[in-house]
């Protein structure tokens, strides 16, 4: 008969205990780890939907944001995947299978009698090569914007869409806008994207391309309408710039006219709402907020009188407008509206679309100076020095910048990039002035924006202020009143430029350098040599 040995059998014991253990701690191990991943996963997508639904933005909420743009760049990418299918079966099949151009060549060719020196640069049309020659359909598709022509369609007839999505994301978003989907236009604004095709981004700028147009009255003069009874108007008249050029002056004394009035802005005049106010989604701590909304805007203007602007006809011909003389050349913050690609090589979508589709017919002014001057008293307003000298040294550098950002890039984007501006020491970018021109009248016709030089209202402010309420279609008023607008003193002088002295004579020549092709272009469109200024700083 085997005797039992305790000290064995003691020693099996406690090895199934410790097993025991162990299998008991593992289970418990595993039940924390899907607590918490469920629990993560309840939390994300509760905070999601809060996120969707909300307007303000706290810091809280940015990483959710960036989700947000991720989505909407994968989505623009499986959009454009779908061309190169259609074009890789075109060619397969010898059928012509209808395709959207890039938006930026069906820009182009609208208006290709511009100077190829101030439009946008057109994007490459993609051509399929052997680079994509032996994409599997589980692989990742590296598809090149350069030379892409002889594919086999069979190769990559079947690629993984999410695969190509994770690969090339972030190299379409340097490429260029994708705005806009395939197959779709905009009717507002022939050979753009239709601004309203989803996925739009949420961006905490108001997104103005997409609204309602308001339902004017039609015995107002100046665009108004009754909006849940409140009585709103937008400016009958605009003055887009540019600063330094006598805007400010020239707004006073037009403001003498019994039939225009003032808004309630700085100076009756500005209110800084389309480049600036509307985008300025962070206040001072960094959190997110909207910026500033069409209905704030309209609160801007006196409706009060021009409600109560009658004549003896029941005709209500007052009129107000506003000068914001940055929105010439501001485009800085505008990568922030809701149709633009983040990261994009140039803007697509830039505010005058947006005054435009909601304000179409408002007259729009833009009073121009000597480009080389106007830049000096420029650079003294906004304190970027207090010498001639420091002048001179950051005009130096900024010209060293800017060529070489336009040897990598189009002036458009070198123009309109936030990098560039922080990066110059003096604003040069804001007197290319046939550039902004351009971009204003994408949006809207050349007989909709009268163009004037400081240099002849100056000298002649009678006969330019008639020229402007004729614009307007404003009626003239008495010569007591055209005396009283001539007569008052000069607005404002920058006493700090006053004080730097004249410019050297070293900084004027690098400056004609720089300019003269510009305004010697603008002169050109404008069918009009005043413009090439050589009666100032470009005589020869």
């Amino acid at each position: 008969m085997t005797s039992k040995n305790p000290l064995i059998e003691g020693e099996i014991t406690t090895m199934k205990t410790f097993q025991d253990y162990n299998s008991q701690a593992a289970a418990c191990i595993t039940k924390v780890k899907r607590t918490f991943f469920v629990t993560f996963a309840l939390m994300f997508l509760t905070l999601s939907v809060m996120y969707g639904s909300t307007e303000r933005f706290s810091n809280n909420f940015q990483v959710f944001r960036n989700v947000t743009t991720f989505r909407y760049n994968a989505s623009r990418v499986l959009e454009n995947s779908i061309i190169l299918h259609k074009m890789l079966i075109e060619k397969e099949t010898n059928t012509s299978i209808p395709i959207n151009q890039n938006v930026n060549t069906q820009f182009q060719n609208k208006y290709k009698n511009i100077s190829s020196k101030t439009i946008i640069k057109p994007i490459k049309n993609s051509k399929y090569s052997s680079n994509v020659a032996n994409v599997k359909s589980q692989g990742v598709a590296k598809v090149k914007t350069q030379g892409v022509a002889n594919v086999n369609s069979k190769s990559i007839a079947n690629v993984n869409s999410e695969s190509v999505t994770k690969e090339i994301t972030t190299s379409v978003a340097k490429k260029g806008p994708l705005e806009g989907s395939p197959g779709t236009g905009s009717k507002e604004f022939p050979g753009m994207p239709d601004p309203c095709a989803k996925p739009r981004r949420n961006t905490g700028v108001e997104d103005i391309l997409c609204m309602k147009r308001p339902e004017l009255l039609p015995e107002y003069k100046n665009p108004c309408w009754m909006e849940g009874g409140v009585f709103r108007c937008l400016p009958y008249f605009h003055l887009i710039g540019i600063c330094k050029s006598g805007t400010s002056d020239f707004f006073k004394r037009l403001l003498l006219h019994p039939d225009i009035i003032p808004n309630k802005g700085i100076f009756g005049k500005e209110i800084w709402y389309w480049s600036w106010n509307r985008f300025a989604i962070k206040d001072r701590g960094g959190r997110f907020k909207m910026g500033m909304t069409l209905k704030e805007f309209t609160l801007k203007f006196d409706t009060t009188s021009i409600r109560n602007g009658v004549d003896s006809q029941g005709h209500h011909n007052k009129v107000t407008g506003h000068g914001d003389p940055m929105d010439i050349w501001d485009r800085f913050r505008e990568e922030a509206t809701p149709q633009n690609t983040p990261g994009a090589e140039e803007l697509l979508w830039t505010t005058p679309f947006a005054v435009r589709h909601i304000n179409p017919n408002v007259k729009l002014l833009l009073m121009l100076r000597d480009p080389i001057d106007r830049l000096y008293s420029h650079y003294f307003h906004s304190g970027m020095g207090t010498s001639a000298r420091s002048f001179h040294d950051h005009v130096v550098q900024s010209i060293g910048l800017w060529n070489t950002c336009l040897k990598q890039h189009s002036i458009r984007h070198c123009i309109y990039s936030p990098s560039m501006k922080k990066s110059l020491r003096a604003p040069i970018y804001t007197s290319f002035y046939i550039v902004h021109l351009k971009e204003w009248l994408k949006a809207f016709p050349r007989e909709q924006l009268f163009i004037f030089r400081n240099e002849d209202y100056s000298v002649d402010i009678k006969g330019t202020m008639r020229q402007i309420l004729h614009f307007l279609d404003v009626p003239i008023p008495s010569e007591a009143i055209l005396d009283k607008m001539k007569s008052l003193p000069h607005f404002y002088e920058t006493k700090k430029k006053k004080q730097a002295g004249p410019m050297m004579a070293a900084t004027k020549t690098l400056l004609i350098d720089l300019y003269r092709p510009y305004t010697e272009e603008l002169a050109s469109f404008l069918k009009d040599d005043r413009f090439s200024f050589k009666d100032r700083s470009f005589a020869r």
